[in-house]
């Protein structure tokens, strides 16, 4: 891998127009890579029927089969991306987890496609590190609060099309399967993970048409800072990043643990088809996932301009104080309709949050600290969320509620807990965010 030589700290943004484009095309990857990522969710059943599987085996194929490899590969790749050509890294990552997505299609195995949602962890692992650290040289500080949040809508809204996409795809395929040229009869699941796989050759030529942009922001040295030296800045500023690293993860186990068993909890609680429940949720996540997230980075840039303490920061607050109670109540709600909307503002909540995360880390990190941080925090929160979260769902609706009926006891007893110490990461973590801030501002 190239490794970039020193750049000029002094050279102009690009223009809007550009950055824009570039923002663009990080958007379409990392909505693509969502399809995978949240699909299994409507393949619950397919799936189990199988292959002859618990809900908690099923939670391990969706979660830390994933999970693990994602987060322990960041931190390496995350490395990487502090050093050498950022675009690169994203177009190699992903073709190999293109290739692992539709060779989840083919499966013979419980392990065969356990191995394969490990290998679209390791591709992914290079993108969020990567993107985030090409937008933050790509936009002026002024508006990065906003460039941020516009790509981080690609989550939201790929996971919602990853709900749309499955549920039409459910609905519209005959339950003996469809018959493919070269491939003959397959079923509706395998059918679902080629869908997902397809976009990947066309938006790896699109990556190619972007250029790696200079580095900013480096603070006194311009050189990329050792391990020691990283390690070293998180215990300097432990306050900081013990709540800016956390609380994200909490929320992702919130949001993965309820999302990843909402639609077998419609189709449980309701005897709603996963077909409509996942068209539903879909929009649900899309709608409420984009309007939070672009609120996210309006209101991060306006307190930032109005010099709020700890601007960046006390939008996560805001946020996690909007989606607790409705993550806790909307498993419980008494009808569908209900706990639809009460989902929708779990999913508007979670998203002003989450989204304020990677602006948080950018405006209390050095350039050449970005990469890593990033990884630390994918870390963090792949672990807890995309693995924990699902599999804690799974394990207490096997042993503490083990009717089929009780799925949403299990969903609302795992938050309660989350949330609040969620709620209290974000309130007690606003002024060493602010002197920490005040810090990195004055050594750059």
């Amino acid at each position: 891998m190239e490794i970039l030589p020193r750049q000029r700290l002094d050279a102009p943004y690009p223009s809007l127009q550009y950055a824009g484009y570039v923002i663009g095309v990080l958007f379409l990857i990392t909505l693509f890579s969502q399809l995978d990522r949240q699909l299994p969710a409507l393949l619950v059943r397919p799936i189990r029927a199988e292959f002859g599987i618990s809900d908690t085996a099923f939670s391990l194929l969706q979660g830390y089969a994933f999970s693990i490899c994602y987060t322990l590969m960041g931190l390496p790749l995350g490395r990487l991306v502090d050093r050498a050509t950022r675009r690169n890294l994203i177009f190699w990552g992903m073709l190999f987890w293109t290739a692992m997505t539709a060779a989840s299609a083919f499966a013979s195995s419980y392990t065969m496609l356990f191995i394969a949602r490990m290998g679209v962890g390791v591709g992914e692992a290079v993108l969020a590190p990567a993107a985030y650290s090409m937008i933050a040289d790509y936009v002026a500080p002024a508006r990065r609060g906003r460039a941020l949040a516009f790509y981080y809508t690609s989550l939201a809204v790929g996971s919602g099309a990853s709900m749309l996409l499955g549920g039409w795809l459910l609905g519209a395929i005959p339950r003996e399967g469809m018959e493919l040229p070269m491939l003959g009869l397959l079923p509706a699941w395998r059918i679902c993970f080629l869908a997902a796989a397809a976009p990947g050759i066309g938006l790896a030529v699109l990556l190619l048409t972007v250029r790696e942009p200079v580095r900013r922001e480096q603070g006194a040295k311009a050189e990329t800072c050792s391990v020691g030296e990283f390690i070293a800045f998180l215990k300097q500023h432990r306050r900081t990043f013990a709540r800016l690293l956390t609380y994200p993860a909490l929320l992702a186990m919130i949001g993965y643990g309820m999302l990843s068993w909402a639609p077998a909890l419609f189709e449980r609680r309701f005897d709603m088809p996963t077909s409509r429940a996942g068209i539903i949720l879909g929009l649900i996540i899309a709608v409420a996932g984009l309007t939070g997230t672009l609120f996210s980075g309006f209101l991060s840039d306006r307190w930032l301009r109005m010099n709020v303490e700890a601007a960046r920061f006390r939008v996560s607050l805001v946020g996690t104080v909007v989606c607790a109670p409705m993550a806790v109540l909307w498993p419980l709600a008494g009808s569908a309709t209900a706990a639809f909307v009460m989902l929708g503002f779990s999913v508007l909540g979670l998203s002003i949050s989450q989204a304020a995360a990677p602006a948080c880390i950018q405006e209390v990190c050095p350039n050449n600290m970005r990469g890593q941080a990033i990884s630390v925090y994918l870390l963090i929160a792949g672990l807890l969320g995309i693995g924990l979260g699902p599999t804690l769902v799974a394990l207490v609706s096997d042993h503490a509620f083990p009717n089929s009926s009780s799925l949403h006891y299990a969903i609302s007893a795992t938050v309660l807990p989350t949330a609040l110490a969620a709620i209290w990461l974000c309130w007690s973590g606003l002024k060493p965010f602010a002197t920490t801030r005040k810090a990195v501002r004055v050594s750059s």
